[in-house]
């Protein structure tokens, strides 16, 4: 992160400018972001502290930004709509007292439109940490919040087994109908981990659209059930990083290997195609999360980039971001998980 961090800093001056750029056209491209808690300075890997969400909230309220409810990009992407620049959306995952108690009071009061999945069970088992059922419909009810699926128990689904899965699913299903009187159709996968075995499994369950977490930034290219969004916590949330982050556009790409996030050989082979419109590869940069050293870039013609990595991938969750400079003063951003997790499937 901090290399990737370095490498986007050296083209920062160029965001400062940002409020007198008035050319851009709209374009295939949003920022989702994920929060889970608010000032809850006990858990810093998952929590924002008050000050950083209200820089964040701030910085979001400047009217070069397009700050939209999720099922707004979600449709976009389904209908083939552009959207203006620096188009954002918020969600925040796990129904914590916090969301209710800080965030959702903050987000109201600057009129800004967010999601909320909710996993069914800690809810249901009353945790003094979590929200009520009460507290969700109170914010169901209002126009600016939109309640999503999260499952049951939190579980990792792609360690559970695929039938273990779909059986969380629907079992929260069942709670969502009796408690909010509908089931939500977008989903986020706990921890973000999801397959594609997983996803062909939800495909007929009505789910319009599904969100991993990875950083990344969006676009209509995205699996529907698999769309990208940057995660904040203590470390990685101050106001320099949120600025690269909403600033940020989807590097518009096809052929992505491998197709599945799963490994099926350490260290994978990835690669991508970049639209034949984009200038300026030779500037592109790739940075796996489990080394110091960006990864090695081969170009092939002139848009195939082929990422090559001197270490194999750790245990758990990982990632490739891959960036370069891009209009604007905006960087080019595109995610890519790596998953080297117990998938019994």
């Amino acid at each position: 992160m901090k290399k990737l961090i370095s490498h986007i800093f050296l083209f920062i001056s160029f965001i400062s400018i940002y409020p007198s750029l008035s050319f851009a056209q709209d374009e295939d491209s949003a920022v989702i972001i994920m929060y889970h808690r608010f000032g809850e300075g006990n858990f810093p890997s998952t929590n924002v502290t008050l000050d950083q969400i209200d820089q964040h909230i701030e910085e979001l309220s400047k009217d070069i930004y397009n700050v939209v409810p999720l099922r707004t990009i979600v449709e976009a992407f389904e209908n083939g709509t552009l959207l203006p620049p620096r188009t954002v959306a918020i969600t925040v995952d796990d129904a914590y007292r916090s969301i209710y108690e800080e965030a959702y009071p903050r987000f109201k009061a600057a009129n800004i439109p967010f999601t909320v999945f909710v996993p069914t069970e800690p809810i249901s088992g009353e945790s003094e940490n979590s929200m009520t059922w009460d507290h969700v419909r109170e914010m169901a009810a209002d126009p600016l919040v939109d309640i999503g699926h999260h499952g049951h128990a939190h579980a990792h689904l792609t360690e559970i087994g695929i039938s273990n899965a779909l059986a969380d699913i629907e079992f929260a299903d069942n709670i969502y109908r009796q408690e909010l009187g509908y089931i939500p159709d977008l989903i986020a996968f706990p921890y973000g981990e999801y397959s594609q075995k997983l996803i062909d499994s939800i495909s007929d369950r009505g789910f319009k659209a599904g969100f991993a977490q990875y950083s990344s930034a969006a676009s209509s290219r995205n699996n529907s059930l698999a769309i990208p969004r940057f995660a904040f916590n203590e470390n990685y949330s101050d106001i320099e990083r949120f600025r690269l982050v909403v600033n940020s556009r989807a590097l518009p790409v096809r052929d992505i290997l491998p197709k599945d996030p799963n490994l099926e050989q350490n260290p994978p082979a990835v690669g991508f195609t970049v639209d034949e419109s984009i200038e300026g590869l030779s500037a592109i940069g790739c940075f796996p999360s489990h080394m110091s050293d960006p990864a090695s870039v081969n170009r092939i013609g002139n848009n195939r980039i082929e990422v090559r990595f001197a270490e194999a991938f750790p245990t758990g969750r990982s990632r490739v971001n891959c960036t370069m400079p891009g209009p604007d003063g905006r960087w080019y951003w595109l995610g890519i998980p790596i998953f080297n997790l117990n998938n019994p499937d």
